[in-house]
């Protein structure tokens, strides 16, 4: 039953703002986005990029008030454990995202906001301005190769495994790590993690807390149950909170679609694990996963194939807690892009 929302309600949401921390922050120009992951610290990002302050005013009762009061005006039931992830829109129209526990740690209620540009700008001051400048000719993907790919390809030829996967994170890659279970292929992911810049915001996906990000101050982790709160719901929350990088800790169903739509929209460099019995093998796995988890008749087996082969830069192949192989041939990858469709 819609509730009827008056101005003295929208009025007690505005002062739920205010006691959380948040209303100055609103109110600057060129903010677009601001961000809560833990208790006590906010973000935002704006000209300089991501910055961050303490925020004593960010604590678990005046977010969960906020959240309460956010999903009351939104005529949303308030989140609870059965309830985790709600979207809702503040009193002056931001959108938000926010979750609780089970879909992130106990006692933490992240939130993130977008901010829309209240700027209007005219053609003439794009052309001013020189934002019309320089642009780029679109063109169908040539088999030429980039002078990123070259790089790597020098380190993986000449088999320098550590040099490539330093080089493979710079370059944003997007890592599979392939294994049975105490492969070591989760403990490899936490050193790639680390590789990552110190100001980048990455989310984490589990099942279980597992893949800690210590040098990783804006970093939100996240957490799914298999049949009671889906990962498919978890990576679809997450795209609403505008992560840099997603390490999700296992392709097993579902999730697989989700999560290659994300790697293709905007969250390039990100790692996950497959059950596989080798490099190129992990390949079959995911497009059979693809197929077994999308609307019957989605994805025939030959489109799946190709959008995994577009969409996955490199595998590594884990036995024993040592690197067994590595798949890395971005020809291959050039001849998927020219020839395929997603």
């Amino acid at each position: 039953m819609q509730m009827r929302i008056t101005p003295a309600d929208i009025d007690r949401a505005r002062i739920r703002v205010e006691q959380a921390g948040i209303a100055d922050l609103l109110k600057q120009d060129g903010i677009t986005e601001i961000a809560i992951n833990q208790c006590g610290r906010i973000f935002w990002e704006g000209n300089q990029g991501w910055e961050n302050r303490e925020e004593p005013r960010t604590s678990f009762e005046n977010l969960t008030a906020l959240a309460n009061e956010l999903c009351y005006i939104n005529n949303l039931q308030n989140l609870s454990r059965d309830n985790p992830v709600a979207s809702v829109a503040l009193p002056d129209g931001q959108r938000c995202q926010i979750l609780t526990s089970p879909a992130t740690e106990d006692n933490q209620i992240p939130f993130t906001i977008r901010i829309p540009s209240l700027s209007r700008r005219s053609i003439e001051d794009y052309r001013d301005s020189g934002r019309l400048r320089g642009f780029r000719r679109a063109q169908r993907p040539t088999g030429e190769l980039s002078e990123t790919d070259k790089r790597l390809l020098e380190f993986y030829e000449r088999d320098d495994a550590t040099d490539f996967f330093i080089e493979a994170i710079k370059a944003k890659m997007n890592i599979v790590l392939v294994g049975g279970t105490g492969s070591g292929k989760t403990t490899f992911m936490k050193s790639l993690a680390d590789l990552y810049p110190a100001h980048a915001r990455i989310f984490t996906i589990e099942d279980t807390p597992e893949v800690s990000l210590p040098y990783h101050i804006n970093h939100l982790r996240l957490f799914y149950k298999r049949g009671v709160l889906p990962p498919k719901v978890i990576i679809e929350a997450c795209m609403r909170m505008k992560p840099d990088h997603i390490f999700l800790a296992e392709l097993r169903g579902e999730e697989v679609v989700a999560y290659l739509e994300a790697l293709n929209t905007g969250h390039p460099g990100s790692i996950t694990t497959v059950h596989a019995n080798g490099a190129y093998d992990a390949f079959h796995r995911i497009a059979e996963l693809v197929i077994a988890n999308s609307i019957s008749g989605a994805f025939t087996y030959d489109r799946a194939y190709r959008t995994v082969r577009k969409t996955i830069d490199i595998v590594a192949f884990w036995e024993g807690t040592h690197l067994q192989e590595i798949y890395f041939n971005p020809t291959e990858k050039l001849k998927y892009r020219t020839y395929g469709e997603i």
